[in-house]
């Protein structure tokens, strides 16, 4: 392995971890924002290179794995973590929380908005709204709820 090579494996490494702390960081940030989901990074591999092919099984042996190295790394995604958080009652009845990985649709503007925020209250004509205005979208309640 050349200079060159090891330079870039340590520059890509040191790349890759920046974005991590970056989003380790935006996690720390917003701990306490209303329905806040915090992010995950994965990492790849970016180049590796072959030192010895694989083998087929024979009758006597059962085969050889290849030998490869990785030259660098990058990152692969930064996901979201839509789990459930711990429910905090709030006193207010139009308060609501959403299970699994769905979303609260909102309307308002000419704009379709999604959010798990679920921090509601009622407007004048006693509509379901979010604390910009916005209407909360559902299913009206026919004769058998």
């Amino acid at each position: 392995m050349g200079l060159t090579t090891a330079l870039y494996i340590a520059s890509s490494g040191l790349t890759s971890n920046s974005e991590a702390i970056s989003v380790s960081g935006n996690n720390i940030a917003n701990v306490n924002t209303t329905a806040f989901k915090r992010s995950r990074v994965t990492f790849e591999t970016q180049v590796s290179t072959m030192l010895s092919p694989g083998s087929a099984p024979s009758a006597e042996l059962g085969g050889t794995n290849p030998s490869q190295v990785n030259l660098g790394t990058r990152v692969g995604a930064v996901s979201r973590d839509l789990s459930d958080g711990a429910l905090q009652p709030t006193g207010r009845n139009t308060d609501l929380a959403i299970e699994g990985n769905g979303f609260f649709v909102l309307k308002g503007n000419g704009r379709t908005q999604y959010t798990r925020d679920g921090s509601f209250q009622l407007d004048r004509d006693f509509n379901l709204v979010s604390s910009s205005g916005r209407l909360v979208q559902g299913y009206g309640v026919d004769e058998d709820f």
